[in-house]
């Protein structure tokens, strides 16, 4: 006797039943799944780190109308207020009385979003 719930013959007389063609369907599906649930679980980590990256900026001061594409460059001063500046890190010079701790180099898009800059070592 044979469990077989569904068995269909197709037009070149290839016969399929159900229990050898749903695992195979269904491990194809479920790879399908998996794949797009990590490409979900990636955008949301990239979407956290971006609100974080603009929610640093945003909570920093700013004295200036930032310009779209032009670098800025973040800082923290010695009692942990940060500000963007106009300055690069080794513009400062020697005589620099303020203790600053560089936090990296960012740029807004047309989003008005803010986004790192990758340096290239000189």
């Amino acid at each position: 006797m044979h469990n077989k719930i569904i068995k269909i013959d197709d037009i070149e007389g290839k016969v399929y039943e159900l229990e050898e063609w749903k695992p195979s369907h269904t491990q194809h599906c479920k790879k399908y799944f998996d794949e797009k649930l990590r490409d979900l679980q990636s955008q949301y980590e990239n979407l956290c780190h971006e609100f974080t990256t603009n929610k640093l900026i945003y909570d920093s001061q700013i004295t200036f109308k930032p310009i779209i594409g032009k670098n800025y460059y973040l800082y923290e001063d010695a009692l942990g207020k940060r500000f963007l500046s106009l300055i690069e890190p080794d513009e400062w010079g020697a005589n620099n009385k303020i203790k600053l701790s560089f936090l990296g180099t960012y740029k807004q898009d047309v989003n008005l979003k803010w986004t790192p800059v990758t340096t290239k070592p000189k």
